[in-house]
């Protein structure tokens, strides 16, 4: 009897103890939280999940709370798994209970959608994308196919389109392999070739169509007898004008044309460098005058609001505001390839380059973001319709990106 009791009081004493202890242990308060990630690129569908560290890290209450500022755009569960939802942006904020200290983390939501031939394109390999003034996308590769937004339509079959522009009146202006170019007045089709015009040849360079801001086309041309670029030519929808390298272009074949908010036209002319006319004067830059290789690689040409030039180079991307080149590649920026096939520039200045190894990266003047997604690389040209989707034309079909 003595032994139980004498047990008795025994644990008795532990648990006062043991309670004693409990009761004069400090209490380690929270001073700040953080994430893992401050932002996140999400498709519609997938889930990520944030981590939060609480600080210090043997704060005794370390617990969260999860919010999304827009759940119809990422949803954010109890342990910090993150849901796209649908397209756009929503800041995700973790709030430490103890403090109340909170961190952010920026989530983009994307949705891509896929047209190929299964779903109704006609065919797979897409040479060149431009949109309407309805907002219909317009593609071009064996034949030329619209996308009214429900359904695909297809037109000149077999011709090899590599070069679309849309004008003022939104004619439709198509460049082909051989067979001129044809017009699209959205009821009549036009065919001008040097049969029946002053076209220099037949074979329309990839890209190389654009509208001035007088209404004139412009087309970079070559021989498909020689396989050699033959210059360019102008229709101001009556008479025709020829260049080439004798007039002052720098190179005859050229591979990108495009018009700058002064109406000055640019030309990439391959291995030659760039020239642009100001309908009087042609200046050209060359590598030997600019000691910028990257002049003679240039396949496309975009221009910020700015003034400033964006070029599209095997090597990587180039920037020239008027007097001061700047280069960028995959080892001195957020470029995913040095490869860049395509630039465009969204009504937010951002400038698309897509590539033809790796996807899209979009620069914003500060930060790189890059984008890839199933089956996606050879990106051939970019469009932005009204709504700001971004429509590329690849060689495993045109993939639309809403973010």
């Amino acid at each position: 009897m003595k032994t139980n009791l004498l047990r008795l009081v025994y644990f008795t004493i532990i648990v006062l103890l043991a309670t004693s202890c409990d009761k004069d242990a400090p209490v380690v308060s929270a001073t700040g939280i953080s994430l893992a990630q401050t932002s996140v690129l999400l498709n519609t569908g997938e889930q990520d999940t944030l981590k939060a560290t609480i600080s210090p890290a043997d704060a005794t209450n370390p617990s969260v709370t999860w919010v999304s500022s827009d759940t119809s755009i990422a949803r954010v569960d109890a342990n910090g798994v993150i849901t796209g939802i649908a397209p756009g942006v929503a800041t995700i904020t973790a709030t430490s209970v103890v403090g109340g200290y909170t961190a952010s983390c920026v989530t983009n939501v994307l949705r891509w959608t896929r047209y190929t031939t299964a779903n109704g394109l006609p065919m797979n390999q897409i040479s060149c994308i431009a949109i309407d003034s309805v907002d219909a996308v317009w593609v071009g590769g064996s034949s030329v196919s619209k996308f009214d937004g429900l359904s695909w339509t297809a037109y000149l079959y077999n011709v090899g389109v590599g070069a679309i522009a849309v004008d003022k009146q939104n004619n439709k202006w198509f460049g082909t392999y051989g067979f001129g170019v044809y017009k699209f007045d959205n009821t009549d089709w036009t065919t001008y070739d040097t049969s029946n015009s002053g076209i220099m040849d037949n074979t329309i360079n990839p890209k190389a169509i654009a509208v001035d801001l007088k209404g004139q086309v412009w087309f970079g041309t070559s021989s498909r007898e020689t396989w050699r670029g033959t210059g360019v030519s102008s229709f101001d929808g009556a008479h025709w004008n020829r260049y080439n390298s004798t007039d002052g272009l720098v190179y005859n074949n050229v591979l990108n044309i495009a018009v700058d908010a002064s109406g000055n036209k640019w030309f990439a002319a391959g291995q030659g460098g760039l020239s642009m006319f100001d309908d009087t004067k042609w200046t050209s830059y060359t590598a030997k005058s600019t000691n910028i290789d990257l002049v003679e690689q240039v396949n496309s040409i975009a221009f910020d609001a700015q003034g400033n030039k964006w070029f599209g180079t095997t090597l990587g991307l180039l920037k020239f505001d008027g007097t001061n080149w700047t280069i960028y590649t995959i080892s001195n920026s957020g470029l995913i390839c040095n490869s860049i096939s395509a630039v465009a520039i969204d009504k937010q200045g951002n400038k698309w380059m897509g590539t033809m190894y790796g996807g899209v990266t979009k620069f914003d003047g500060t930060n790189w973001t890059n984008y890839t997604y199933d089956n996606f690389y050879m990106v051939r040209g970019i469009a932005i319709d009204a709504r700001g989707n971004k429509w590329f034309a690849t060689d495993n079909g045109v993939f639309k990106l809403e973010d």
